[in-house]
């Protein structure tokens, strides 16, 4: 009896992590998106360019368009896109960047797109990735180059970590970015199905485990940050409420940090639903901290 009762815990042990890695697997692996258009479709001229992530030289592939000053934007998309990314019209968004006098970079992340991917790992070490578009543009446009990062949800987070240790970053524009990765997965098992929330610390500590998933939240990045955040978030955002935006402006405690709430907007449309505006607020936030 007693081993029968033990066999039938531990059959829902292994039942239950089977089920948490499933999960963490489908969470934490790329996904290769086709590139349909490029910055050319909207009369731009650009580059096509490849780097390396630092530290474990992960091959990258972007576009770069130099708008001849010393001012850079370097963007990751979110989640699994790509550097076009038609969900949150991210290459429409850079060319209205570019348009304003900054040069963009933007790249698409380990194992999306057309970059190399890397074992296992590849939802991690995304700072790792956006390092590399920092020593990229370093070596390219020289050490006074005025760098800044730009990122959503997921690439977002990305940014927040690179920044924590690059202390030479100028500001960083933060749209999306959810302040806790355990309550972030919680979020999307609930908007799954209701039943899949018992599966969330299993799915975070698989995460961890197998692939890599990085143990500090970005709450937890945001204090040790010099430079100044611009926070953006759609007021309708189920995926990341508000809350966690005003969360890490908190934890933050810079002055100098803004922070918008988008009327309207959902996951990562606040360029999408007011674009003009975006773009002001934006370009206003990073013209204040250019070096000249």
């Amino acid at each position: 009896m007693v081993l029968t009762l033990f066999g039938i815990f531990l059959a829902l042990v292994l039942f239950y992590f089977f089920v948490s890695g499933l999960i963490a697997n489908g969470m934490a692996m790329p996904l290769r998106r086709p590139i349909c258009r490029t910055p050319s479709f909207f009369g731009i001229v650009f580059e096509e360019v490849s780097f390396n992530s630092r530290t474990d030289n992960v091959s990258l592939e972007g576009w770069y368009i130099d708008a001849g000053q010393n001012k850079t934007i370097i963007l990751m998309p979110g989640g699994k896109q790509n550097r076009e990314d038609t969900t949150t019209k991210l290459l429409e968004l850079c060319v209205d960047l570019a348009k304003r006098g900054f040069s963009i970079l933007t790249f698409d992340r380990r194992g999306c797109g057309t970059s190399e991917a890397s074992r296992l790992r590849t939802r991690a070490c995304l700072d790792r990735d956006i390092a590399g578009a920092v020593d990229y543009i370093r070596n390219r446009k020289g050490l006074r180059e005025n760098i800044f990062l730009f990122g959503f949800s997921l690439g977002a987070l990305a940014a927040l970590a690179c920044a924590k240790e690059e202390k030479s970053i100028k500001a960083v524009v933060s749209d999306s970015c959810f302040s806790s990765i355990s309550e972030m997965a919680s979020r999307i098992l609930k908007n799954t199905c209701k039943i899949f929330v018992i599966f969330q610390p299993g799915a975070v500590y698989m995460g961890r485990l197998i692939f890599g998933l990085d143990r500090e939240n970005a709450i937890d990045k945001v204090p040790y940050i010099n430079c100044p955040i611009f926070f953006i978030n759609g007021a309708e955002d189920k995926s990341v409420p508000p809350e966690d935006t005003y969360r890490l402006i908190k934890a933050s405690n810079n002055p100098l940090d803004e922070i918008w709430i988008v009327a309207s907007a959902g996951h990562t449309q606040s360029y999408i639903t007011h674009p003009k505006e975006y773009i002001d607020r934006v370009v206003h936030f990073l013209s204040d901290r250019i070096s000249k």
